[in-house]
């Protein structure tokens, strides 16, 4: 990672501040977010759920119930191409959709068993999945490392993936319950409504997978943007990336100082002035603008 070319204002924040900053990136690159995830999650719709649905009309076999479980249990695999596009969007250039697609099936081999067995019920998946995609760590690697980031973090963590949890299921059943409110008066009957239980279930069981396939669509960014600002936040914090920063800003004014000789040499004042200000030398104002507020606001770690 060349932190010079980072497209954000990064310093120590406490979780909650860094989450927040990645709800801003996840609002400034939804899109790109949200085709990765469809064009990783679609396929395992389509095969999984739907495919499931479509025995049980032709064949009477009623495994569509375990296509969706099939289907949300492999969600670890829709996410980590999206960190993998986020971390080169924020230090390189972006990479195309359609490559990053290919780079994340690819990846799923080497790193699948991890984010599927071992982590997939953890509350703390979403710090997981850059240290997967960014460091490639072996296995022990991996639980030291881990151990490392996730030390003074708090229950932010898991209180996030909770109510990212709880959004999907809101989103769903509010979708339900508009859907329910624009039919027809005559269909709202309770007499009209328990046959359409009955006789239509296969249908209503389609529309409420489609439902919920929209919502975590939706989600996906905003949780996976989270967790990587907190990783990055938690990297800066160890590996002093903000003072990195500043002294190469300071060595910078230095040479081109020496290489000007009509120039004055850097005062005291001048130092305050460029310790105070912000170390990031390519900021996005759209992105840092969410965060600014004191770095160390609710922060209680040591460096």
């Amino acid at each position: 990672m060349n932190i010079d070319n980072m497209k954000v204002s990064i310093r120590p924040l406490s979780t909650p501040q860094a989450l927040d900053l990645g709800m801003a990136m996840a609002r400034h690159w939804f899109v790109p977010l949200w085709r990765i995830w469809l064009g990783m999650a679609l396929p395992i719709y389509i095969v999984f759920y739907l495919g499931g649905m479509l025995l049980n009309i032709n064949f009477g076999i009623g495994i569509g119930a375990f296509g969706g479980v099939i289907f949300w249990w492999l969600k670890p695999l829709y996410e980590m191409p999206m960190v993998s596009w986020l971390g080169q969007a924020l230090f390189t250039k972006p990479p195309p959709i359609k490559q990053t697609l290919k780079a994340g099936w690819r990846s799923a081999k080497p790193y699948g068993f991890t984010m599927l067995i071992k982590r997939r019920l953890s509350l703390h998946r979403q710090l997981i999945l850059p240290i997967v995609m960014l460091e490639k760590p072996d296995k022990q690697a991996l639980k030291d490392r881990a151990q490392i980031l996730l030390r003074g973090q708090g229950g932010a963590l898991s209180w996030h993936t909770i109510i990212m949890l709880h959004i999907e299921w809101i989103i769903s059943l509010a979708a339900v319950i508009l859907l329910w409110q624009l039919l027809p008066t005559g269909l709202v009957k309770m007499e009209t409504l328990f046959t359409i239980l009955e006789y239509q279930g296969l249908w209503l069981e389609l529309a409420w997978s489609a439902l919920y396939f929209v919502a975590a669509s939706l989600i996906a960014p905003f949780f996976v943007a989270g967790g990587f600002a907190v990783y990055l936040t938690k990297r800066c914090l160890l590996e002093g990336w903000d003072v990195e920063l500043v002294f190469k800003q300071l060595r910078q004014r230095y040479l081109a100082a020496q290489s000007n000789p009509l120039n004055q040499p850097v005062h005291g004042a001048d130092l305050s002035s460029t310790l105070s200000s912000d170390p990031s030398t390519n900021i996005s104002t759209h992105i840092s603008a969410s965060i600014n507020s004191d770095p160390n606001d609710g922060y209680k770690g040591e460096r």
